[in-house]
């Protein structure tokens, strides 16, 4: 698992004033908390007086309170009361790791690490649809599955895996794939291929109505980002009738992932198609989740050396070199260690204010599985667009 991007925590909407909210990302403990101003604010849930889970507190005006002693903490992480010591001026010491934060597309985005703001871009918005509320609707859904968030999100990259996993559009009869060349992004790629699409009766519903008569090539256009780590699918069913999947994927830790997932259709846009779509989507990742939970090894990114890949896994590639890379850096947590020592010691992911000041914090910081490299960020990632995807085994 990897710091200094941005995750999607929670839905914005269960994020409501007065309530602290707690979320796991990346094996660790975070709270979610509106201020007075309805701004949320993500700290550390580990208050650093003695250990109590702060999202068990409640909150006093733009603070959380600590539900063991009280001591209350703003949205920047600094303790500004501790009621068994009155007016006392609590010490630079007093504080604890809080996170930038933004909403968008009604989810509340988090970003985990230290690089200060010119460092991080801001996070993908790869569904523009998502505004258009007069040719598109948009359904919302949230699923946790029991499979490492690296080997969920190759799934979904994954174009050749659709005629064999996935009834509703699947087909057997014609699984080649389109294999075209990939465009890199800054933060991963995208690609146009086409697929015969399933026999008409194989699809039931709104859909099975609107797609009754036998129709050419299905086109369907992918993108990643590893910055967020998210993607978007959109397929064309027929000129002018389309859909588009945005999901982000945030890792639970390492054997469980949280998918937020938004889908817009520019077809059936009434309300009463909803929960059909919502159910079609359902299935979908059942059955995804399926065969990504007998995957071996079960926690990625899996060596190029000891997979046979070929032309038609060019996103996995992409995606994995990428991450990779961010390993080679120094960004991936040594999850090894922190479960080894998580009963006698607390570690934290580092937050920007600690990489401006990293003395007097009373967590120490998360080990990583390698040095960080000073000179790598998003932007020298971004820089690295050129240079050749690794070779596949083809």
């Amino acid at each position: 698992m990897l710091i200094n991007n941005w995750y999607v925590a929670s839905e914005a909407s269960e994020v409501v004033m007065g309530s602290p909210r707690k979320v796991r990302m990346l094996g660790f403990d975070f709270v979610l908390f509106r201020d007075g101003t309805g701004r949320v604010a993500c700290l550390s849930d580990v208050c650093i007086h003695r250990g109590a889970s702060l999202s068990k507190g409640r909150c006093e005006g733009d603070r959380v309170a600590c539900p063991f002693h009280g001591w209350e903490f703003d949205g920047e992480g600094r303790c500004q009361k501790i009621p068994a010591l009155g007016d006392t001026k609590v010490p630079k010491r007093g504080r604890i790791d809080s996170y930038p934060t933004k909403e968008i597309y009604g989810w509340i985005w988090v970003f985990l690490g230290d690089l200060p703001e010119d460092e991080r871009p801001e996070p993908p918005t790869l569904l523009p649809e998502y505004h258009q509320t007069d040719a598109w609707r948009t359904t919302r859904m949230v699923i946790e599955a029991p499979v490492n968030w690296t080997k969920f999100e190759e799934n979904s990259l994954d174009t050749a895996h659709l005629s064999f996993v996935h009834k509703a559009f699947g087909n057997r009869m014609d699984p080649k794939a389109s294999l075209v060349p990939i465009e890199r992004t800054a933060y991963g790629a995208r690609v146009a291929r086409e697929r015969t699409p399933p026999k008409p009766e194989a699809k039931s519903g709104i859909l099975g109505e609107l797609l009754a008569q036998p129709r050419g090539k299905t086109r369907v256009e992918l993108e990643f980002s590893i910055l967020g780590l998210c993607h978007r699918i959109n397929p064309t069913f027929r000129p002018g009738m389309a859909q588009v999947v945005f999901s982000a994927s945030t890792p639970i830790d390492p054997h469980h992932t949280r998918q937020f997932g938004l889908q817009s259709r520019n077809y059936a846009i009434e309300p009463d198609y909803d929960a059909e779509r919502l159910e079609g989507r359902r299935v979908a990742i059942g059955e995804d989740i399926a065969v990504v939970s007998t995957v071996r090894p079960a926690v990625g990114p899996t060596p190029f050396s000891e997979e046979f890949l070929t032309r038609a896994d060019e996103m996995e590639t992409r995606f994995r070199t990428m991450l990779f890379r961010m390993i080679e850096a120094g960004w991936e947590i040594d999850y090894a260690k922190v479960e080894a020592e998580w009963d006698r010691k607390v570690y934290v992911i580092p937050s920007p204010e600690r990489r401006k000041d990293p003395k007097n914090w009373v967590h120490e910081a998360v080990p990583m599985t390698r040095p960080r490299d000073p000179d790598f960020g998003w932007h020298a990632l971004a820089a690295e667009v050129c240079q050749p995807v690794a070779e596949s085994s083809e």
